[in-house]
């Protein structure tokens, strides 16, 4: 099975803004891009190593390199297995508090990647853990890894440095100094000391630089096996099924149609952003947990399409009734469409001589006319002897210049409302609406009334 990653970075899996799928993908490229830069830095040791031995059995070329005062001083003092290695560079500012040496920035390991359901994991065993004493100190030892990785390539850069020095490094919070005196030391720092939970007896930070030893990064082991992670990515995608990949990408591509969506609204529903925005914060609850709930999602998902619906309607109406006359013509047909859209019946401006009536004619009778040219296609084309006169009277009856002056097809129904103010029951009576509503169709006619009466001086 291959897998071809498009437009995926080889940085950390982004755990907030991107899918799950997308993290184990980003994952299989940061172990390649970890592994790389492993085997790189391995080769530049070995290299180092191989000019070094064949250095030693020269006899004729030595060269001896010039050392300032401060590194030469060092240098004197330190035995063979205890120099400095592993240095990224000095610190500008800060100094040893015993010795007054530069601090130098120690080179460690890159942080270890993860993507969210590792992390759910993760916060799951601690919680397990429970809250005794054995579980503090589990828990500690767990999270103790990469300080104890951290504090090896400290005492590798740093081999006279002392716990305090790496605290004013790793974790500034954790070194008061002292602003009441203006003091300085003999190498012109600012006097000071632990914060108080670094002074409790045998705590996690003591207890890990007591058992740490200088090791610089490249020798100790890894944080982050590359090659172990990229294979249980690849076990993880291996065992999902089609729908579950499918389900794994829910998030991206709900997202993508409320963004379509969004894009293709029109002015006219001014209350579509608010629909919109419901709709996104619904989507933003739904993509939270790892665990997605198909429910939501299918909410959502007949939510959006009722919507797209009617934005798909009103963009239709507006491209059908449409004439581009000018900016009162556009407010005009946006004021009808929505009438429309809301109403069952709305009354045309300015009548079927209007600009909008004739374009609703010319619809019904461009319609006419190809219903005509599909129902009459087949046999007009015949040149047969039989059938002929058929195809010719059909094509008088039917013909496309008659079809100008009937626009509109044969009303299957024919409906009136007759409204009236007439005095009843005498002429003097005080005149009242009258309404009479009649429906003639092929087979019966119906008609009903609604008449008032004036009953104060019958």
């Amino acid at each position: 099975m291959y897998f071809f990653c498009f437009r995926v970075g080889a940085g950390f899996p982004d755990c907030v803004r991107t899918c799950l799928l997308h993290q184990k993908l980003q994952m299989i490229n940061c172990c390649i891009a970890r592994k790389k830069a492993r085997e790189e830095v391995e080769r530049k040791v070995q290299g180092m190593d191989i000019n070094a031995d064949s250095s030693g059995d020269s006899e004729e070329d030595e060269f001896f390199e010039c050392l300032n005062e401060d590194e030469g001083a060092q240098s004197r003092h330190q035995l063979l297995w205890n120099r400095p290695v592993g240095r990224l560079a000095k610190h500008p500012t800060l100094r040893l508090v015993q010795t007054g040496e530069p601090l130098y920035l120690p080179v460690t390991q890159d942080p270890v990647p993860k993507t969210e359901d590792q992390l759910e994991e993760d916060a799951q065993v601690m919680m397990q853990l429970g809250t005794d004493k054995n579980a503090s100190e589990m828990r500690a030892r767990l999270m103790s890894a990469s300080l104890l990785s951290d504090m090896e390539s400290f005492k590798a850069a740093n081999p006279s440095a002392q716990l305090e020095d790496f605290i004013r490094w790793y974790s500034p919070r954790d070194w008061i100094e002292d602003s009441e005196s203006n003091d300085k030391d003999e190498w012109g720092q600012t006097p000071g000391k632990l914060s108080p939970r670094m002074l409790i007896p045998n705590n996690p930070w003591a207890s890990t630089w007591t058992s740490a030893q200088p090791v610089p990064a490249y020798r100790q082991k890894r944080l982050f096996d590359d090659t172990r992670e990229a294979e249980k990515v690849i076990h993880f995608l291996t065992n999902k099924r089609l729908g579950q990949v499918g389900q794994l990408l829910l998030p991206v591509l709900t997202h993508a149609a409320l963004v379509a969506l969004h894009e293709k609204k029109t002015s006219s529903l001014q209350g579509l952003p608010d629909v919109l925005q419901a709709i996104h914060s619904r989507l933003q609850f739904a993509t939270k947990p790892i665990q997605q709930k198909l429910q939501l999602y299918e909410d959502i998902i007949r939510d959006m399409e009722s919507v797209e619906t009617l934005v798909a309607q009103m963009n239709s109406l507006h491209l059908k009734l449409s004439d581009n006359e000018g900016d009162a013509q556009d407010k005009e047909l946006q004021a009808f469409v929505v009438q429309l859209m809301r109403g069952k019946e709305v009354s045309v401006p300015n009548g079927p001589r209007g600009a909008l009536g004739n374009r609703i004619s010319k619809m019904f009778s461009d319609a006419q006319k190809a219903a005509h040219t599909s129902s009459t296609g087949g046999s007009g084309s015949g040149g047969g002897s039989g059938g002929g006169g058929n195809s010719s009277d059909s094509d008088a009856m039917y013909d496309p210049r008659s079809m100008a002056f009937k626009p509109f097809p044969a009303p299957t129904c024919k409906e009136f409302v007759l409204r009236a103010m007439a005095p009843r029951p005498s002429p003097t009576s005080i005149a009242q609406p009258q309404r009479l509503y009649v429906s003639l169709d092929k087979d019966n006619i119906r008609m009903a009334g609604a008449f008032s009466e004036d009953t104060i001086f019958y």
